[in-house]
């Protein structure tokens, strides 16, 4: 008989399914890849089938083998990546086979498995696919272990790759997540003949967790965990790479809202973007009186506090305003503004530095106890700066990167991003609604696994910058019909783009949200012909 897992047939020693498989390789329509392993012919290449699926092949070569080395700290094959930065084949996976009698190895396309004589699943470790894999303590342990590369990667990623994945850990589980892999691998380690290991382990556990005082050989993890203020060397190295690509570019905008009317109109528009992007959501003329005329947020009286507090601090920012002169000063400066932004928000604990990581997707933020080293590195960079443009983006970018508040990080960003652009007497940068993907993809390129982009994002503040100053009026009116030719109030990037300002385009207001009478047109044009194909459809063809 054989079994399918996806693309890949394995067979169990039936001579005539075997049979039929070799007439199919023979036809082209398997490959055989190994003795009684076929995958289908279907356009993928064979060594990704293959890689994907390692488990029921080790499984199928070992029954019953637990994950070790690099391969356990992954849950998945270990791949080198090429000099595109893309990770390339063979996966290698090395696991801990407890029927072996000797090293063995199977060579495969695209997968290299390699198994050693050892205890098979103890408690902790979880079954998958017919292998094990182990709990992390067990995975911790082993990576300890000595080994040579031979003929490949090293079996196992040592001290410096152990310090690193207890340290993301701590992410991950928390204080007490470590502590519980602590306990486990004490439990654990003679079962493995671990001893020594044991105690390095226990070493950088509490090191991290700050109840021991162990060197740590990975200098990024050492730098992180330094008793004088330590800091995210990942977070600088990515701030390295957004200050080295603003010191090729210093756009000289000059302010065109210096007028108490200018300035006011902009920083309404700036203060409803803002909050837009976060999330906090009100037609552009509701927010208008809740800022102008102290109108009610309709049952949201937080959510307006936000906007009207946001428009108090940008619209306050005038030419010649004094920069922060210590980290001290910047930091004191930065919780008293986000204090003052989230003032109606105390369980927040507004102006306070986060105790708890945060995260947005799959990003994890800099750790609560690397927040003041962090800002402390940054803002010694941020004071080599003398371009306003460069000063606002780097600042705006640390407190993003950072992240050090539990709410507010981003808004609190863009203000001070705009205090250091109006301070030097340069144009505001206002994100619309509807560039918010490219800024957001912006930010996303710079924070990018193993190859930080800035230029994406540099890109996207220069565009935003351009057009805010482009549009300068003492009428609040003539203000938003403005920056509604430009399509800003829009969330429909499938069909409208970021455009220049145009005096000579027409605004039509529909559903409380302003934009070209053009956009509407398309817009009512696309439905009438989806319409009118729907009407030629016969009815029982037609999808409900």
């Amino acid at each position: 008989m054989a079994t399918t897992h996806g693309d890949l047939i394995l067979t169990r020693g039936d001579p005539q399914r075997d049979r039929s498989l070799q007439r199919q390789a023979a036809a082209g329509k398997l490959r055989r890849v190994g003795d009684g392993i076929y995958a289908v012919c279907n356009g993928r290449p064979v060594e990704e089938i293959v890689c994907g699926g390692w488990a029921p092949i080790l499984a199928r070569y070992a029954p019953g083998a637990v994950l070790r080395g690099r391969t356990a700290l992954q849950r998945n094959p270990w791949r080198e990546r090429g000099p595109d930065g893309r990770v390339v084949f063979p996966g290698w996976v090395f696991a801990t086979d407890p029927h072996g009698k000797a090293r063995r190895r199977l060579s495969l396309p695209g997968l290299e498995i390699r198994t050693f004589p050892g205890p098979g699943p103890l408690e902790g470790d979880m079954s998958f696919l017919g292998v094990y894999l182990p709990s992390d303590a067990r995975a911790l342990l082993e990576n300890l272990q000595a080994s040579r590369a031979r003929s490949g990667p090293s079996r196992t990623v040592g001290r410096e790759g152990v310090e690193r994945e207890v340290e993301r850990l701590l992410k991950t589980a928390h204080e007490d997540g470590l502590r519980e892999i602590r306990q486990r691998a004490e439990c654990i380690a003679g079962s493995l003949g671990a001893e020594q290991e044991l105690q390095v382990l226990l070493d950088i556990i509490g090191t991290i967790l700050g109840t021991r005082k162990a060197g740590l050989v990975a200098r990024d993890v050492a730098a992180r965990r330094r008793p004088d203020d330590p800091y995210d060397p990942e977070c600088m190295e990515r701030l390295k790479v957004l200050a080295m690509t603003l010191g090729r570019v210093a756009p000289d905008l000059a302010d065109p809202h210096v007028g108490p009317g200018e300035r006011d109109c902009t920083s309404f528009v700036e203060a409803y973007f803002t909050n837009y992007i976060e999330g906090t959501r009100f037609l552009v003329d509701k927010a208008r009186r809740i800022v102008f005329e102290h109108e009610p947020a309709d049952g949201r009286p937080q959510d307006g506090r936000d906007v009207t507090q946001t428009f108090a601090q940008v619209a306050s920012i005038v030419p010649g305003e004094a920069r922060a002169s210590s980290v001290d000063e910047f930091m004191a400066e930065i919780r008293e503004r986000n204090a003052r932004l989230l003032d109606a928000r105390p369980d927040k604990k507004p102006g306070e530095f986060k105790e708890d990581a945060n995260s947005a997707g799959n990003t994890v933020f800099v750790l609560p106890d690397l927040v003041k080293g962090t800002l402390r590195e940054g803002f010694a960079m941020l004071r080599d700066l003398q371009a306003p443009f460069a000063r606002g983006v780097f600042a705006h970018t640390l407190i993003v990167l950072v992240h050090p508040f539990n709410d507010g990080n981003g808004r609190t960003a863009r203000i001070m991003m705009t205090k250091e652009l109006v301070g030097g007497g340069k144009s505001r940068i206002v994100v619309p609604t509807i560039y918010r993907s490219d800024y957001i993809g912006g930010l996303r390129a710079l924070t990018a696994p193993g190859a930080a982009q800035a230029a994406p994002l540099v890109r996207a503040m220069l565009r935003c910058q351009s057009v805010t100053a482009r549009i300068a009026s003492p009428d609040l009116d003539e203000t938003l019909r403005l920056w509604a030719s430009t399509h800003a109030f829009l969330e429909d990037e499938k069909n409208a783009r970021f455009t220049d300002p145009n005096v000579n385009v027409d605004i039509v207001w529909r559903r409380g949200i302003p934009a070209p009478a053009s956009y509407w047109q398309e817009l009512d044009l696309t439905a009438q012909l989806q319409d009118d194909v729907t009407g030629l459809i016969p009815l029982e063809h037609q999808v409900v």
